[in-house]
């Protein structure tokens, strides 16, 4: 059984998205009043759902994975099916164990990934346990009465609920992946609306043998399911609408509304609806962010904490090719945005919840050539011609075609996040080193310097006391959601 499943009472009115609803339908229960209680459950299942895997420092070009989950010492994850690439979303694969129900008694479970090797398979880090002594498979407490987990992952812990990565530790050498999960359990009789029995009994005073899913009974626009799986009370109003404990910009509803692509209201996320353009001739390569340049700037967001997420057509949104133009305007840039990610909607369900990024040919600047220019506080654009042309120059300064891009992307999402104001950022004079510039603001290493970008991927952490600025610590995720603009 997987969380699809489990989601399948919520009725949603989608606007022109797949995902993302600008209202949502609850049906209320019977009641929610207090109720005697009703009979225990004699035995509960408990379902571990494995939602998306990415591997991080694996050099492997189509490298192979397969998982094993146990639940108190046994194996519930049956047979071994390999699953290749380097980013994997793991629709309906679940493991599940059904033990006696004893809410007083925890429930271990362990999470491992291994790297299918002809040699020897080796198992992947995505435990934030460091030392010698520390493990590199996930290691959890799940209470039967209240449907949490503690261990290496836990609510509130900074980086996501039902998700863990190897770069934790600080040692990115250990075949480092992060992983996305879910973990519910369905009592014996009871409906798997995940709340547990126990608490509908003991916390809330319902009926243990009702089902809850999808009811809103405190009417504040999300169900009792989320509200309770993230710690808020399901039977007090809250203003969803415009709480965003994590500040990242996505307030609690555009938190739920987002829960299949991996949205948490307590973990800063990003996401970026990315375009393209297509080639100058049929048989041309078009001009799209290469799926390295995009592991490269997951990894750098990953070490902060951020879950970076592109839809360059994995939501159904974006990948879409605008026809090839030499030369990009302003004007062009502004229609292009209004067209293809505001479908001509000002008040589009995505505006405030992604970024927009358009992927071109030449951009069209009087004054020189760009690799990139930063034109809405929610909107930038690559030149992917422009990173060709140079790529020689790149890889003579130590770079390579990859790199160059996601240092360039980089730079314009930046200026997106507030990083504008500082002397080296988009100093022209900081180019070359045949001037002073270039040497003064060399502390500032960040791709929003001149001399930086195209050859690292990567804002400063201000680690030198002059001519620098930590830039990971200045930069406001809520910015882009802002309506002064």
């Amino acid at each position: 059984m997987s969380r699809h499943v489990l989601a399948s009472c919520v009725i949603v009115c989608l606007l022109s998205l797949p995902f993302l609803s600008a209202a949502v339908v609850h049906h209320q229960p019977e009641t929610v009043s207090p109720v005697s209680p009703s009979p225990e459950p004699g035995s509960v299942t408990i379902y571990v759902d494995l939602l998306r895997f990415r591997a991080m420092s694996v050099e492997a070009s189509l490298p192979a994975f397969y998982f094993e989950v146990d639940i108190n010492g046994e194996p519930a994850l049956p047979g071994r099916e390999v699953h290749r690439g380097a980013d994997l979303w793991l629709d309906n694969l679940t493991a599940s164990r059904t033990i006696v129900y004893d809410p007083d008694t925890p429930v271990d479970i362990v999470i491992r990934a291994r790297q299918r090797s002809p040699l020897l398979d080796t198992i992947c880090d995505i435990s934030p346990r460091s030392g010698l002594l520390g493990g590199r498979a996930l290691t959890l407490t799940y209470d039967l009465r209240t449907g949490q987990w503690t261990g290496d992952d836990h609510l509130e812990d900074g980086d996501g609920y039902g998700h863990a990565s190897g770069f934790a530790d600080g040692n990115e050498r250990q075949q480092d992946a992060e992983i996305w999960f879910d973990i519910y359990q369905v009592e014996e009789g009871c409906p798997p609306d995940r709340i547990t029995y126990w608490k509908k009994v003991n916390y809330y005073h319902l009926d243990g043998h009702q089902s809850y899913q999808g009811y809103d009974p405190d009417q504040d626009g999300i169900p009792m399911e989320w509200e309770d799986k993230y710690g808020y009370d399901p039977l007090a109003w809250d203003d969803h609408a415009a709480l965003d404990p994590d500040r990242d910009g996505l307030t609690n509803l555009q938190e739920y509304m987002m829960e299949e692509w991996l949205a948490d209201p307590f973990a800063q996320d990003i996401y970026v609806e990315i375009d393209g353009m297509e080639g100058p001739f049929r048989w041309s390569q078009p001009y799209m962010l290469p799926e390295e340049s995009q592991h490269l700037l997951s990894n750098v967001f990953a070490r902060h904490n951020i879950t970076l997420i592109f839809d360059d057509g994995l939501m159904g949104e974006g990948g879409e090719l605008l026809p090839y133009d030499n030369l990009t305007s302003y004007e062009d840039m502004w229609n292009a945005r209004n067209r293809y990610f505001l479908h001509w909607n000002h008040n589009h369900p995505r505006r405030g919840v992604f970024h927009y990024a358009l992927i071109c040919a030449q951009i069209d600047f009087s004054r020189r050539p760009a690799g990139g220019c930063a034109f809405a506080i929610d909107s930038h654009i690559i030149a992917g011609q422009y990173v060709r042309n140079w790529l020689p120059s790149f890889v003579a300064q130590g770079s390579d075609y990859h790199t160059a891009f996601a240092s360039v992307f980089m730079h314009e999402l930046g200026h997106t996040l507030g990083l504008n104001r500082f002397g080296g950022i988009d100093n022209e004079e900081s180019r070359f080193p045949w001037n002073k510039e270039y040497w003064q603001w060399g502390p500032y290493e960040s791709c929003m310097n001149y001399r930086y970008v195209y050859k690292l991927v990567d804002y400063s952490d201000g680690d030198d006391e002059d001519y620098d600025q930590n830039d990971w610590e200045i930069i406001d995720l809520t910015r882009f959601a802002r309506e002064d603009w």
